[in-house]
């Protein structure tokens, strides 16, 4: 009977069937643990990949950061620098993270300190000039589960160049007319079309111009060559372009005339009280005759007082070290001694040479001669210290003169200042009121000025510049500014720490040039 039950395959219990059901149990016991598996590889990757997109995530909020701080600096006023200054902590929110943001600005004076205040972190930043500016830019990410916060930072360092609360905001400025007559190129120091030129009279360029700012004048404004505009050429009076190489590239405004504009390019709009002609008329929207408009703003010749308080200021402001010539060695006049000095220099020139590379410290000439100018002629000067030149008579310098700063004093980041000033008028140490001897400041021929130092031009008489020159700063003319031949001028505005009334050493506002940004500590 049992014989026949195996051969028929209806016995149960065998030793087979216990090895199927251990072999089925490994098999779901295998299949959980590769699911086990799948599903922590599967989370590892995910939590992998949501860390990668915080990193991700926050160098680019970092970034975001430092650029909206740079925003803050270029566009504050320097009072409100001082809640930028230092630490400061924030947070927000990218798709599905928080950052939380920790972001330190450092302000340094120009010798490389780091300014602050003895009450309140950075309280300095209010009152103290600024060069360079460190931001330093922290984001951390919220946790995801299973993983570090992702932490990034961004670093950038600024360089800032201050516009002072001072009158002098222009690049050149003339009382009278003001003839560029061959290739000037006047470009700014911030990088940006600034480089402003202002006439309370008329305004002439005849040849191969090219100027980074506006040109205001109170007369007319005429064209008669290849002359390039940056932004806007606005005149009381006509305005008359008559060469197709003329192009202005913001707007051509006339308050009380006409405009001519021949076959000149024209960026924006042409408007004038009277007339509007030209071939850029033919295009739409771009000519506009008979509108009324404003004048041109007008601004007064500041006049530069030396007296007891600006001198005060001035030596409030660092220089210390008051020089007053006639003196022994250094009298008006001709310097009349024997060797290379002879016949090129005055006292006051012959000064200038024999102390300005070792000044002991930012210094104030004042040279009391009514009718002979500070001279050189061909000969170089190395300046160590900043120095304001103060002339009763004016300002000569000719014949292949280059001025420029003694290694290691002066940079084209930190370059030392030099002011030619001929003083409207001054009481110390002596009452003296100017008297115009032809120009009160001449560069004759290849006068240079290197990019080391810094300059600003003051004369309430004329201002010549005759033939390949180049300078940095500003230039202010009481009478007529003439350039002759061959300028190559860069606009950077010099602070005035007395003598000229409303002015102040206050800065105003800075321009920005980011020297880097990068990922790092």
């Amino acid at each position: 009977m049992g014989s026949l039950r195996r051969r028929l395959g209806l016995v149960t219990g065998t030793r087979d069937s216990g090895i199927a059901i251990v072999a089925a149990m490994a098999v779901v016991m295998l299949a959980a643990v590769l699911v086990v598996v799948a599903v922590s590889v599967a989370m590892s990757a995910a939590g992998q990949t949501g860390q990668d997109r915080q990193r991700s995530s926050g160098v680019a909020t970092a970034e975001a950061q430092v650029d909206t701080v740079t925003a803050q600096i270029q566009s504050a006023a320097p009072a409100a620098l001082v809640s930028i200054c230092g630490a400061n902590s924030s947070s927000t929110r990218v798709g599905a993270d928080t950052f939380a943001l920790t972001t330190t600005v450092t302000f340094y004076n120009a010798a490389g300190q780091e300014i602050a205040g003895p009450d309140v972190a950075c309280s300095g930043i209010a009152t103290t000039p600024a060069t360079t500016a460190r931001i330093v830019v922290n984001a951390v990410s919220s946790k995801l589960a299973g993983q570090l916060p992702a932490q990034r930072t961004v670093v950038s360092e600024l360089k800032l160049t201050p516009s002072y609360a001072i009158g002098l905001d222009k690049a050149i400025f003339s009382n009278s007319s003001l003839t560029m007559s061959n290739k000037t190129v006047l470009k700014s120091g911030s990088g940006k079309p600034d480089a402003d030129i202002y006439t309370n009279s008329d305004f002439q360029c005849q040849n191969n111009e090219e100027f980074h700012g506006s040109i205001y004048a109170q007369g007319s404004i005429t064209m008669t060559n290849t002359c390039t505009v940056y932004v806007d050429a606005w005149a009381r009076n006509n305005v008359s372009f008559t060469n197709p190489g003329v192009s202005v590239a913001g707007r051509v405004l006339s308050s009380r005339g006409n405009v001519s504009l021949d076959k000149a390019s024209v960026g924006q709009q042409a408007r004038a009280k009277g007339t509007v002609t030209g071939n850029t008329c033919s295009t739409a929207g771009k000519c506009f005759p008979g509108s009324t408009l404003d004048d041109p703003p007008t601004v007064s010749f500041p006049q530069f007082i030396w007296d007891s308080t600006a001198q005060s200021q001035w030596v409030a402001a660092g220089y210390t070290n008051i020089v007053v010539l006639p003196q022994s060695g250094y009298q008006c006049g001709n310097y009349g001694g024997s060797g290379p000095l002879n016949g090129k220099v005055d006292g006051g020139g012959k000064w200038l040479y024999d102390h300005a590379a070792t000044l002991p410290a930012n210094t104030v000439l004042i040279v009391n001669c009514p009718s002979d100018k500070v001279t050189l002629q061909g000969i170089d000067i190395s300046l160590n210290k900043n120095l304001l030149i103060l002339s009763r008579a004016g300002i000569s310098f000719s014949n292949k003169t280059t001025i420029s700063s003694v290694t290691g004093t002066g940079t084209p980041s930190n370059p030392n200042l030099l002011y030619f000033v001929q003083p409207y008028a001054a009481t110390t140490p002596a009452s003296w009121t100017y008297s115009c001897q032809g120009d009160g400041i001449s560069l004759d021929n290849q006068v240079t000025v290197d990019n080391t130092v810094n300059t600003l031009f003051y004369s309430p008489c004329p201002i010549r510049k005759a033939n390949l020159s180049a300078i940095v700063g500003q230039v202010y003319g009481g009478s007529t500014v003439s350039v002759d031949n061959q300028l190559d001028m860069t606009y950077y505005p010099l602070p005035v720490w007395g003598g000229i009334a409303a002015t102040s050493n206050t800065v105003k506002s800075y321009s920005v040039d980011v020297m880097y940004k990068r990922e790092g500590a």
